[in-house]
């Protein structure tokens, strides 16, 4: 992790303001003055972002517990990991609310969607999920909207239709989804689940739940 001398940023925007550090990677942000969280930060697109999510090496599972989905695992710097809800809401909270998701297929084709509002409610509601504004001029459907206002869901903590028990893997579950950012990261392609969930890394309106992904990456801004 990038040492930050006697600084306190309060996040990446500071960072990258304050002139001495201008390369993507770890840093501690104090968003609340008191108590640091760990960010992967990335400048590469012009702007001060924060990775939430990405699986690019398969090297950690997502089949993880409601507890280290709060809090977080893996390796967001490493390239396979989750930031954890509580940090996610924290940054949120703090103005963050555009989400940036961008998927690549095995032949390196990649899409970049946008969505200008993303939150997360308390964590007594399971971190309730709200986005909308979808702001991207690429055809794809919204697919993420799907999960507009349902709570975080894991196999120990699981929803309604059971969804997160089927797919193991944590997620906004709404009978079931239609993207899964933190499926199952196998051989990319077309693949055949067992049971009869599809449980890879997919976004259906692209290239269909039975599809999984090479990469896949969310990111947190502010414009």
């Amino acid at each position: 992790m990038t040492d930050r001398g006697s600084c306190i940023f309060p996040d990446c925007d500071e960072i990258l303001a304050s002139g001495s550090y201008k390369e993507a990677g770890a840093y501690r942000i104090y968003l609340n003055q008191s108590e640091h969280i760990v960010v992967f930060c990335d400048f590469g697109l012009g702007f001060a972002n924060y990775v939430i999510s990405i699986q690019r090496y398969g090297r950690v599972s997502f089949v993880q517990n409601y507890y280290n989905y709060e809090r977080g695992f893996g390796n967001v710097v490493g390239g396979d990991g989750w930031l954890g809800l509580r940090n996610i809401k924290a940054l949120t909270d703090a103005g963050n609310n555009v989400l940036i998701v961008t998927m690549q297929d095995c032949n390196n084709m990649i899409q970049t969607l946008v969505w200008n509002h993303f939150s997360l409610g308390s964590p007594e509601s399971q971190y309730r999920l709200y986005v909308n504004g979808y702001a991207s001029s690429n055809m794809l459907l919204k697919d993420l909207c799907k999960n507009n206002g349902r709570p975080f869901s894991t196999f120990d903590r699981p929803d309604a239709d059971n969804c997160a028990l089927q797919l193991r893997t944590g997620w906004w579950y709404n009978y079931c989804t239609d993207t899964l950012p933190t499926g199952k990261y196998d051989l990319c392609g077309p693949y055949t689940p067992p049971g009869g969930f599809y449980d890879g890394l997919f976004y259906n309106d692209w290239l269909g739940r039975g599809y999984s992904l090479k990469y896949f990456r969310m990111v947190l801004a502010h414009f």
